[in-house]
C-alpha cells in the first residue's frame, strides 16, 4: 500500500514536470490522438452491429483498417527525417478528424471509409510520436538507457491517461445518451480538433538533420535488415504478448461484454477504463524504476498475466470478474510497450530511428490485421468463449521466441 501511495506521489510530480516540458503540446496532441483512436476501435464492432453488419464483416473491416495502418507506417512513416515527425502527427490528427466525420453518417459504406481513415492516422501518429521523442531524448546531455527509458515511459504514461479517461469519458456520454453509439463519436470529435490545434501551432525544437538521401527500395531493405537486429526482434516479440489479447479487447470487447456477461456498452466501458487504469499504474512505476536489467523478466511477468487474464475472461461468470479479467489484461498492456519501445531505441543509432519504429510498430501492428478477421471468423462460427481460448494460443509460442532472444535484452 505505501509503495502505491509513493507510486501516486511520484505521478503528480511527473505530471508537473511534463506540464513544463518542450514536449508537451507532442504529449498532448499524441493523448488526444489515442483517447479518440481508442473510442473509434472499441465502438466500432456495436456501430457495425447496429448497421446490420456480422461478427466477420465486422472483423474484416477492422483487419482492413490495420492493414492500412501497416501501409501507411511502411511506405510513408518509415521513410521520414526525424525533423519531420511532428508534422506526421499533426497530419495524422487531420485524418483523425475525417474518421470520426465518417463514422457519424450512420451508413455501411461510410462505416468503411471511416475506418480506413482512422487506419492511416495510426500509421502515421503513433511511429511518429515515438521518434520525436526518442530523437529528443537521445538529444540530451545524459544519453543513458535510463534516460530513454523514462522518455519513452513518458509518452507510454500519457497515452495511459488519455486510455484512462477517454473510456470513462465514454460510458458517461453513452449513458447520458441513452446508448446511442454516435453520440460518442460527437463527443469525441473536439478531443481530435484540440490535438490537431496543439500541434499545429507547437513550434518543434529539435535540430535533427534531415535523413540522409536514399531510394525508396534502399529504403525498404534497410527495414528489412531489422530482422538481422535480435534487440529489435526482442522488443516485437514482446510487444507482440499484449497485441494478441487487445487486439481482441479493443474490436470484440463490446460484443463479449453483451453476449456473456449481459451488459450495457456504458457499463463495459467501464471496465475499459479499469484496464488502462492498471495499464497507467505500470507505467508510473516504469517511469521512476525503468528496468534496464529486467526487460525479460517484465516480459515473462507480461505472459503470465495474459493468460491468467483471458482465462478468467472466457470462463468467469458475473460483472466483477469480467472487470478483474480486464484489470489483470491492463498489466501486459502497461508494462510491455514502453520497455519494447526503449529496447527500439538501444538497437539503433539516433538516424535510423524512424525506420526502426516503422518497422516495429508494423510489424507488431500485424497481428491486428490477421486477429480481428480470425476472431470474427471464430465467433461466427463456435461462438465468443471459443474466441478467447483462441487469442490465448499465440502466447505460448511468443513465450519461446523471448527466451531464445533474451541474450539481447541484456544491457551492455
Amino acid at each position: 500500500m505505501e509503495r502505491c501511495r509513493m507510486t501516486i506521489r511520484y505521478a503528480s510530480r511527473l505530471l508537473e514536470r511534463v506540464r513544463e516540458s518542450e514536449t508537451t503540446p507532442l504529449l498532448i496532441a499524441t493523448g488526444a490522438f489515442r483517447a479518440t483512436q481508442n473510442m473509434a476501435q472499441t465502438t466500432l464492432s456495436l456501430l457495425g452491429v447496429s448497421l446490420g453488419l456480422g461478427s466477420a464483416a465486422i472483423g474484416a473491416i477492422a483487419a482492413g483498417a490495420n492493414l492500412v495502418a501497416v501501409l501507411t507506417m511502411l511506405l510513408i512513416t518509415a521513410h521520414l527525417s526525424t525533423s519531420a515527425a511532428q508534422r506526421a502527427v499533426y497530419v495524422g490528427l487531420l485524418f483523425m478528424t475525417a474518421s470520426i466525420v465518417s463514422f457519424l453518417i450512420p451508413a455501411q459504406f461510410m462505416l468503411l471509409v471511416g475506418a480506413l481513415l482512422l487506419g492511416v492516422a495510426g500509421g502515421l501518429v503513433l511511429p511518429s510520436a515515438a521518434t520525436a521523442i526518442g530523437q529528443r531524448a537521445s538529444n540530451q546531455g545524459d544519453r543513458t538507457h535510463a534516460t530513454r527509458g523514462r522518455a519513452f515511459a513518458t509518452l507510454a504514461l500519457v497515452l495511459s491517461i488519455s486510455l484512462t479517461l477517454g473510456p470513462i469519458y465514454e460510458s458517461v456520454v453513452l449513458s447520458a445518451a441513452h446508448e446511442h453509439l454516435l453520440a460518442a463519436y460527437l463527443a469525441f470529435l473536439p478531443i481530435a480538433l484540440i490535438g490537431a490545434r496543439v500541434t499545429r501551432q507547437s513550434q518543434a525544437t529539435t535540430d535533427a538533420a534531415p535523413a540522409a538521401p536514399a531510394s525508396f527500395w534502399a529504403s525498404m531493405a534497410g527495414l528489412g535488415s531489422l530482422f538481422r537486429n535480435q534487440k529489435w526482434c526482442l522488443a516485437v516479440c514482446g510487444q507482440a504478448v499484449y497485441m494478441v489479447p487487445f487486439s481482441l479487447v479493443v474490436v470484440f470487447i463490446g460484443l463479449i461484454g453483451k453476449s456473456l456477461y449481459h451488459i450495457p456498452a456504458s457499463t463495459t466501458e467501464v471496465g475499459i477504463a479499469i484496464f488502462f487504469t492498471v495499464s497507467f499504474l505500470c507505467r508510473v512505476a516504469l517511469t521512476r524504476w525503468p528496468a534496464v536489467g529486467h526487460r525479460l523478466r517484465l516480459f515473462g511477468v507480461c505472459v503470465a498475466a495474459t493468460l491468467c487474464g483471458i482465462g478468467l475472461l472466457a470462463f468467469g461468470h458475473g460483472i466483477g470478474l469480467f472487470m478483474f479479467a480486464l484489470a489483470i489484461l491492463g498489466a501486459p498492456h502497461g508494462l510491455t510497450y514502453p520497455v519494447a519501445l526503449a529496447l527500439v531505441a538501444d538497437a539503433v543509432p539516433i538516424e535510423e530511428l524512424p525506420r526502426a519504429n516503422a518497422g516495429f510498430q508494423a510489424v507488431s501492428n500485424l497481428i491486428t490485421v490477421a486477429a480481428p478477421l480470425a476472431f470474427g471468423l471464430v465467433i461466427d462460427q463456435f461462438g465468443d468463449r471459443a474466441v478467447l481460448l483462441c487469442a490465448a494460443i499465440p502466447i505460448l509460442p511468443l513465450a519461446g521466441l523471448l527466451w531464445v532472444l533474451r541474450d539481447a535484452g541484456r544491457v551492455h
